[in-house]
């Protein structure tokens, strides 16, 4: 993608645990808004991009009224006209390689940098939310690295047939990945509302087995799909565009030893008895996507279905969760 008009670049710094609230007003009318919040770091940079001149004086009232109600300054903002270039490239060499928990998440241009691509994970500049860099994102990694560390998904028994599988002639075909002859079965996991797919694909690189991505934006579940493929994943991880549960692919991958949903607390809310239909008995989740006053309603709506809390930790304003069935 090349832009071939002008293009406007709004740029100002801001504590990182208010990042994404200072970062919400310039979302109407700007081409993409990019928020920069490396770990460990105090202040995230917050860029938006525009193809006409922005309002200044309006933006800065938008944002002096988020400050305010934050306590804090009013960010200094800087807006300069930016060259005409391939956009996407120029975010991926801006983005080095970033380790979170056991993983390496990185861009094509840096992959090179990561020699050890056991647990590396290639996702480039798109549109589609999770490059790793949002807390929330971090935090379901670092929830996954816990579960797998602790040991706290087993592998068990299986009963019948699965509609991943292919059996000929007791000869296990790669889609078959993580079954063994003696009657095991693979790892299942969903990944509802996968953005870029890299949840899932984390959870691949772990445990292999099927894992099911889906989302409602077409867009993310391309994105997610060439994800899965340019990390050699394809094998372990389904894609399919829908709302909630109501698809076949996903009653098709039930039950799950693991659910992941990194969306937003109401619709985690409303979709607590979906999940547990579609969870194995002893079954792990992880949330997010939920601030942390908003944790105890997703608890409470999880709890009515005997998925309890596990376990739960606070990146900045955001809360992730590890609960079982």
């Amino acid at each position: 993608m090349s832009f071939k008009h002008k293009i406007w670049a709004l740029t100002f710094k801001v504590p990182s645990a208010l990042a994404d609230a200072m970062a919400e007003p310039l979302g109407e009318n700007a081409l993409a808004v990019t928020v920069l919040a490396p770990p460990r770091k105090a202040e995230a940079q917050i860029e938006a991009l525009y193809d006409s001149l922005p309002d200044l004086p309006n933006l800065t009232a938008q944002l002096s009224i988020v400050a305010m109600i934050h306590k804090i300054a009013t960010p200094k903002l800087t807006i300069k006209e930016m060259p005409k270039l391939d956009w996407l490239k120029k975010v991926a060499e801006d983005f080095p390689p970033l380790p979170i928990a056991r993983w390496t998440i990185h861009g094509a241009l840096h992959r090179s940098k990561v020699p050890n691509r056991r647990y590396a994970l290639q996702i480039d500049a798109t549109n589609a939310f999770g490059t790793g860099e949002h807390p929330t994102t971090r935090g379901c990694l670092l929830m996954l690295n816990w579960i797998f560390k602790k040991k706290l998904i087993q592998r068990h028994a299986r009963v019948g047939g699965h509609p991943f599988l292919k059996h000929q002639a007791h000869k296990w075909t790669p889609a078959c990945a993580g079954v063994t002859p003696e009657g095991k079965h693979a790892f299942r996991m969903l990944d509802m509302g996968c953005g870029s797919g890299i949840l899932a694909m984390a959870a691949a690189q772990l445990y292999g087995g099927h894992n099911v991505a889906v989302d409602l934006d077409p867009d993310s579940v391309v994105i997610a799909k060439n994800n899965a493929a340019s990390n050699g994943l394809r094998k372990n991880i389904r894609t399919s565009v829908n709302r909630g549960y109501n698809s076949r692919l996903v009653h098709q991958g039930a039950p799950y030893d693991l659910i992941m949903a990194n969306i937003f607390a109401k619709p985690l809310s409303h979709m607590a008895h979906d999940l547990k239909r579609h969870l194995r008995p002893g079954g792990m989740v992880i949330l997010a996507g939920l601030l942390n006053h908003q944790a105890n309603m997703v608890i409470a709506a999880h709890r009515m279905q005997k998925i309890h809390l596990v376990k739960c930790i606070r990146l900045g304003e955001w809360s992730i969760l590890v609960l079982k069935a």
